[in-house]
């Protein structure tokens, strides 16, 4: 698996990716400004055998690190590409000197929820009727 930092090259297939894993993906003009306007976002792409199989996008504001969007393709869960992502993002908010990470998933993302779990985060608040549709967001962090 190889991770590289994210081009607007890459948008084709992570635009596909947002489609397949979100029910409100971003649209080419979301994923543009944070590649190409907002200073703290920073996005990566995971290969492996020369196809993106995951993307994320991370937000490095002083201390604090926001997975604001993380993806894989569904075909393609459960083989541990999520996992390596995420530890590719620890290890990219340790370097800037990132203390801890945040982010915001859907309460019904169970296999999300999971996950984070799994790598330490903790549940720090809901955020009721977060999503368009809605949804409530749970707010996880965790100290790196």
């Amino acid at each position: 698996m190889i991770f590289k930092e994210m081009k607007d090259t890459n948008l084709v297939r992570v635009l596909e990716l947002e489609q397949a894993c979100f029910k409100q993906p971003w649209l080419e003009k979301d994923c543009l400004y944070e590649l190409n306007e907002n200073p703290f976002s920073h996005g990566w792409i995971l290969l492996d055998e020369d196809t993106i199989v995951g993307y994320a996008f991370l937000w490095e504001t002083f201390e604090m690190a926001q997975l604001a969007r993380i993806g894989v393709d569904p075909d393609l869960r459960k083989r541990g590409y999520g996992k390596e992502l995420m530890m590719h993002l620890f290890d990219r908010a340790r370097e800037v000197a990132c203390e801890y990470m945040t982010l915001e998933v859907r309460a019904s993302n169970e296999a999300a929820l999971n996950l984070y779990q799994k790598m330490g985060f903790i549940q720090v608040n809901v955020s009721k009727s977060y999503y368009p549709d809605g949804e409530d967001a749970i707010v996880m962090t965790l100290a790196l």
